[in-house]
């Protein structure tokens, strides 16, 4: 049985011989009701054992299990990936039976392999799984690298970028679990005045989760691949009906001239910078707050505090795990410095409470409970 959404949602009972007399009886024990007997050439039972044939080929082949039995079509459709002979080749002996092989023409299968560190006008700084998604973000000078490098959440340290030939762009993307991504390119669209990313999943999969896991994406571009004037990075090159969107950021000057820059002001959003920030910054914590174990937490650390003794993070302050540490951090944590003088990182506390961290820039100080009468000297 099934819905007809094309004759009024009637109830269609399906039945593979003596068709009227099944329509009569139907009448008769639902008189004036929606229902009606339909002729089918498949019954359910006979496409199920069809189904489990065609699964078993595929279990054997190596390819997931996408699909099912279809009463209404008459056929059992599955999804296979790729169109081609070689994986074709195996479901010959279900040629002439109702099958349908779903999948990607040769011609636009993505092809196996590492994400490409660099292109035309372009090359990858790092890839992490953080920060915000369906979000981007441009950096024309090193405070703003900086502070866009730590608003992220990227735990690599940064690359060196010279500013007077490069600018740095972030495309926050987006992945369902199970269907990983690549960004194989980034796109100089000058026509449009767009950048945008090329992002693609590897494996061609027909089905992905509808989980929404950040990929972050941060390249160096050069200066000359630039549109000429404003422009707007985007995470694809979907067209927008107003300015208005998370995915885009519109920069409101012209740099593909050497050294320029674009003020705060200048780069702007539906969801600007500074505004992102402090609502990323919103569940960030601090001396005195708690976090869940095994759980990577924001954690704002004061520069003016020593880096030995860190705490009280769940009621209990941590000291270094290096007996020799001194107080100063290090100074991969300096160039990342907020203009309050202090830096975000990143705090996970093991599930047993032995063990604490404290990441930022790539760099990661580790941490024992001190001592039950240990003091921090900065727990506000």
């Amino acid at each position: 049985m099934w819905i007809d959404p094309n004759n009024n949602n009637w109830l269609s009972v399906g039945f593979t011989s003596d068709v009227d007399q099944r329509q009569a009886d139907l009448e008769t024990e639902f008189p004036g009701a929606g229902v009606v007997a339909v002729e089918i050439e498949y019954g359910r039972e006979e496409l199920d054992a069809l189904r489990d044939e065609v699964f078993a080929v595929m279990t054997a082949n190596g390819i997931g299990l996408q699909g099912g039995a279809s009463v209404p079509r008459g056929e059992v459709d599955v999804y296979v990936g790729v169109l081609d002979e070689a994986t074709l080749e195996p479901f010959a002996e279900f040629a002439g039976d109702p099958v349908c092989f779903d999948g990607v023409g040769p011609e636009d299968a993505v092809v196996d392999g590492p994400q490409p560190t660099e292109g035309d006008g372009w090359r990858l700084l790092t890839v992490d799984r953080t920060g915000p998604s369906r979000s981007t973000g441009v950096a024309t000078h090193a405070e703003q690298y900086a502070a866009l490098w730590n608003f992220v959440g990227v735990t690599a340290e940064q690359p060196e970028i010279d500013f007077d030939t490069e600018i740095v762009i972030w495309f926050g993307a987006i992945y369902g679990s199970g269907c990983e991504i690549r960004m194989d390119d980034v796109v100089f669209d000058l026509e449009r005045s767009i950048v945008h990313g090329d992002f693609v999943t590897p494996g061609n999969p027909g089905v992905c989760n509808e989980d929404a896991n950040p990929e972050a994406y941060l390249v160096a571009v050069e200066r000359t691949a630039l549109p000429v004037g404003p422009f707007s990075v985007q995470l694809s090159s979907q067209e927008f009906q107003d300015e208005a969107s998370d995915d885009r950021t519109v920069v409101d000057a012209d740099l593909s001239e050497p050294g320029s820059v674009a003020t705060e002001d200048q780069i702007s959003s539906d969801n600007p910078f500074v505004e992102r920030a402090a609502a990323a910054r919103a569940n960030v914590i601090g001396p005195g707050g708690t976090v869940e174990f095994g759980v990577p937490t924001g954690f704002e650390f004061d520069l003016g505090c020593p880096i030995d003794v860190v705490g009280p993070i769940n009621g209990v302050v941590w000291r270094s795990v290096d007996p020799q540490r001194g107080p100063s951090v290090h100074q991969s944590w300096e160039v990342v410095t907020e203009t309050n003088n202090t830096v975000f990182t990143q705090v996970s506390i093991e599930a047993d409470s032995t063990r604490m961290s404290l990441t930022a820039n790539g760099f990661t100080e580790d941490y024992q409970p001190g001592e039950p009468n240990l003091e921090s000297p900065c727990d506000s």
